[in-house]
């Protein structure tokens, strides 16, 4: 049996084709996991005595908005068509699985605006609970630069998502400020105040990317987020 073979948990994917066997598992004792796609996953933790260590599935979301800034002080806002909590802000929306960071924000503001970047460094980070589906959700607030389309390092106007954002456009980086800051709780904006008391402080302060190797044999290079290194000895 499974204890026999000092198993402490059984697990079973069950297509929706055969989705009739679920009554049957949980007649033996099995839970849903999750579900995806045209599959679900049921557990069944088999130790009596000891308290289930089976995780929980996807606990968080992942995050990620833009601060992009052009050559003339102006910073790259939008207006979703939905859910406006203050007159502007950032673009950004959800990375995709297996996505990182850079990769995901640099796609969610060429997506909402059109606008080509690159990555420079993460600015901060918000961990926040209760989001959608229940999921915990961390939100990475990341430095990107836009890409000139000439030598003179003119940038384009924005274009709003089809269907997705109201309005785009550059605002002057004081105006931004302002609004983020402002008392009024209907237009302040707590969290976005101290990233721009970041934005105006040097860049060397900001969280910087790294890719490692990894020690788990077969697994891929991935990024590291740091706080910047002064010196290496080696």
């Amino acid at each position: 049996t499974a204890l026999h073979l000092n198993k402490t948990a059984l697990w079973i994917t069950v297509p929706m084709s055969r989705s009739r066997l679920i009554e049957e598992a949980s007649k033996s004792g099995f839970t849903f996991h999750h579900a995806e796609g045209h599959t679900a996953t049921l557990s069944k933790w088999l130790l009596d005595d000891v308290e289930s260590r089976i995780p929980t599935y996807a606990t968080h979301q992942v995050g990620v908005g833009a601060v992009v800034i052009n050559a003339k002080g102006e910073i790259l806002c939008v207006r979703e068509k939905r859910n406006n909590y203050r007159p502007w802000k950032v673009p950004g929306g959800l990375a995709e699985l297996g996505e990182d960071l850079d990769t995901a924000v640099i796609r969610e503001v060429y997506e909402e605006t059109g606008i080509k970047c690159r990555f420079n460094s993460v600015l901060g980070v918000r961990h926040t609970h209760g989001s959608q589906f229940d999921r915990s959700d961390l939100y990475f607030v990341c430095r990107l630069e836009p890409i000139p389309i000439n030598e003179e390092g003119d940038v384009p106007l924005p274009v709003p998502q089809e269907g997705e954002i109201e309005a785009t456009c550059w605002v002057d980086f004081d105006e931004y400020r302002d609004m983020v800051y402002a008392e009024d709780p209907k237009v302040g904006h707590p969290m976005m105040k101290h990233i721009m008391k970041i934005v105006e402080q040097s860049d060397q302060y900001d969280i910087q990317k790294t890719i490692v190797t990894s020690v788990v044999p077969g697994r891929k290079p991935s990024p590291v987020y740091h706080a910047a290194i002064q010196s290496e000895s080696s």
